[in-house]
């Protein structure tokens, strides 16, 4: 090699040697730096993990402390209705201790026959889709450890985890709220004998008068076979009159039990029959005799249906129809029987069609009505797992429907 060659190369070779020195001193610097790196980032993953299971413990625990301190008593159960979990109040209402009611069928929490009809709905719901309390919610009967039975107000909501299905219960004790309503239904009750004293006197006086005549025949010398048969039906008819009137009028406090919608009819209309007829209404009464029994207490029914006929009287009274007409009629519908009383009156006024439910809402607030007759008939349908409605067109009467569920059979 020439001194020129070397000049030309040598720089070179000394440039490449110096490159090759830096490349092999920065492999192992950049596999120290990776590893420095790796080792930050799994210290920031490890924290950012520690920091979210501290944050989702902290949101557990804090709706925990939600849950467990409502006043509203909280059950969970699966699809089988066993219990999974259930905070204080619950405990407290039912008197159960969580060990108690965990790993339990929730149907220990309910007197018959709601705990025989439980597991009926949950495997109905959960093959149709056909809800009768989940996602909507209705009161029903609660039952506490020591047998005691009490009114609760009930929602159940559903949920899903991985495709496992829960659902979440929410219960109102509400026996404030029902011994309330019943004072307030006992006063209707009696305002309703009030007004229909006069009608109700005069259905019992024909056969009183009945009575002395036949009576008086027999002490004049006539036959008293057919006499006496006369008088007996007259008196019977009266014990009858004064059965109704006595039953209504009292504090009902059985228990809901099947009851027949064409009885409740016949023994309203031994109250009311002659006071519609007095006003000059026409009255017609299609209820055939064969309907589902219902579950209600009988006389519960018989004040909403009292209560609808007065309405629809009042209204007739002072419409300007030539001829009044009052329709009762009942049919099977939906599991259930279906209560209408229709009349041909001047029907609801518009703004008050969907508050007409609402209490202290009336039509009769200068004829001295107090607005709680068709909220109370409300409670009442509505406590049964029923619904009240209206449909009304003003100039053209109002009907009113009445829905009952069936009574389950034993």
């Amino acid at each position: 090699m020439s001194f020129r060659d070397a000049a030309v190369l040598g720089p070179l070779l000394f440039a490449a040697a110096g490159s090759m020195t830096t490349l092999a001193l920065c492999v192992p610097m950049s596999r120290h730096l990776s590893r420095t790196r790796l080792a930050i980032e799994m210290s920031n993953v490890e924290r950012e993990r520690t920091e979210a299971l501290a944050s989702s413990l902290h949101h557990a625990a804090h709706w925990r402390a939600i849950v467990d301190t409502a006043t509203e008593g909280i059950v969970t159960i699966d699809e089988r209705g066993t219990i999974e979990t259930a905070n204080g109040a619950a405990e407290r209402l039912f008197g159960l201790s969580l060990q108690d009611m965990v790993g339990r069928n929730v149907r220990i929490l309910m007197p018959q026959p709601f705990r025989d009809e439980h597991d009926s709905y949950v495997s109905r719901y959960l093959q149709t889709g056909e809800r009768r309390i989940i996602g909507i919610g209705r009161e029903v009967v609660g039952l506490h450890r020591d047998g005691t039975e009490f009114p609760i107000d009930l929602s159940v909501g559903e949920g899903n985890i991985n495709g496992r299905r829960f659902f979440t219960a929410v219960i109102h004790d509400i026996s404030d709220r029902k011994e309330m309503q019943t004072k307030l239904a006992q006063a209707e009750r009696l305002a309703a004998v009030g007004e229909l004293a006069a009608g109700v006197a005069h259905e019992v006086n024909n056969p009183i008068n009945t009575i002395i005549n036949c009576a008086q025949l027999i002490q004049d010398g006539d036959a008293p076979g057919e006499n006496c048969t006369t008088i007996i039906e007259e008196g019977q008819r009266i014990a009858e009159i004064v059965q109704s009137l006595l039953q209504f009028a009292r504090d009902d406090r059985d228990r809901p039990q099947p009851t027949s919608l064409d009885d409740v009819v016949q023994r309203t209309l031994r109250l009311i029959a002659e006071n519609l007829k007095r006003h000059g209404i026409d009255l017609e009464v299609v209820v055939p005799e064969h309907l589902p029994q219902v579950h209600a207490r009988p006389q519960q029914i018989q004040q909403v249906l009292l209560n609808l006929l007065i309405n629809a009287k009042d209204a007739l009274v002072h419409s300007a129809q030539d001829r009044r007409r009052v329709r009762i009629s009942a049919a099977q519908r939906d599991r259930g029987a279906e209560l209408v009383v229709a009349d041909n009156g001047p029907g609801v006024p518009e703004k008050l069609g969907a508050r007409i439910f609402e209490p202290f809402v009336t039509t009769k607030r200068a004829r001295g009505g107090t607005g709680l007759g068709l909220s109370i008939s409300k409670s009442i349908v509505e406590g049964y797992g029923g619904t009240i409605t209206l449909d009304s067109v003003r100039g053209h009467g109002a009907t009113f429907r009445v829905w009952l569920p069936e009574a389950p059979h034993e």
